[in-house]
């Protein structure tokens, strides 16, 4: 039984008890900081509405704060605010992000615009994700982050406030899904020639369905490429069934994945190992 997007989000809230106060008490927390006489405070706000509904469709408040060290206990609050909400949250996280190479992030509006966590150096933080309510968004694909991220240092807390409004994870990556599925139908059908436009369906020769994967994943995102790659290292293996292919198809292939497997674009572990099997496995 096939379920709608929004339908298989919006069972979410039958689980998950949302208020439009969830976070209240968040939200009161994170006043005491910005409203406290001797904190330093910078904000940046930013808000997107759909044009054509009024309905808003993302939200970064940012607020950055410098805090002295004697006002420790705004801070224990809101880690208190922050387990006050836990089970109305349907994610929480909570620890440092000390020797974290890599950036971490919070989506915000559909997911495009990210928002930096691990934001002062080697900070603590805490983070909770609670859906949207669903008065504001009856198809349940929308969420608010909280987050606080500091380091205490020199005799102060350095760090920032977050309010981020998005669509769910789950949300996208339904659509990455739905998107990927299309494009390796459309790749493996021959409904999209090579330059993604579409044409009459016609029998491919092998070296035009090898092609068609390889050249599909120029635009396509890391899973969508794993997924081509996946097609074509099976086009591969198949050869026997193509009686037309010639030497010089296969070698031709085999210089064009030799291209691909050196290139950094190329470059991600599952995808790269993917392309080396098509390289080995053309005979």
């Amino acid at each position: 039984m096939n379920i709608s997007i929004s339908r298989l989000l919006s069972l979410m809230l039958v689980f998950i008890p949302i208020t439009a106060g969830a976070q209240n008490s968040i939200k009161s927390a994170f006043d005491a900081i910005i409203k406290c006489p001797e904190a330093k405070v910078i904000e940046n706000l930013s808000l997107d509405k759909d044009p054509s509904t009024g309905k808003k469709t993302g939200q970064c408040d940012v607020y950055s704060f410098e805090l002295p060290a004697s006002k420790a206990k705004l801070i224990k609050d809101v880690y208190s605010a922050f387990e006050n909400e836990a089970e109305k949250a349907y994610d929480i996280s909570r620890g440092n992000y000390r020797n974290v190479n890599k950036e971490e992030s919070l989506a915000v509006g559909n997911g495009r615009g990210k928002l930096r966590l691990n934001y002062p150096a080697d900070c603590e933080y805490i983070t909770s994700l609670f859906l949207a309510p669903q008065s504001e968004d009856p198809d349940g694909i929308h969420r608010y982050a909280y987050a606080m991220t500091y380091n205490e240092t020199d005799g102060k807390f350095v760090g920032r406030l977050i309010i981020t409004y998005a669509t769910t994870l789950m949300y996208r990556q339904q659509l990455e899904k739905e998107k990927e599925n299309e494009i390796i139908s459309n790749w493996s059908n021959g409904t999209y020639n090579n330059r993604g436009n579409t044409q009459n369906n016609t029998k491919k020769t092998w070296f035009d369905r090898v092609m068609s994967y390889l050249q599909g994943m120029s635009s396509a995102s890391t899973q969508t490429r794993i997924a081509l790659a996946s097609n074509a290292y099976k086009a591969i293996r198949d050869i026997s069934q193509y009686p037309d292919v010639t030497q010089a198809d296969k070698e031709t292939i085999g210089e064009i994945l030799k291209g691909m497997i050196a290139d950094k674009e190329y470059s991600e572990t599952v995808l790269n190992t993917l392309l080396k099997q098509c390289l080995g496995s053309i005979k």
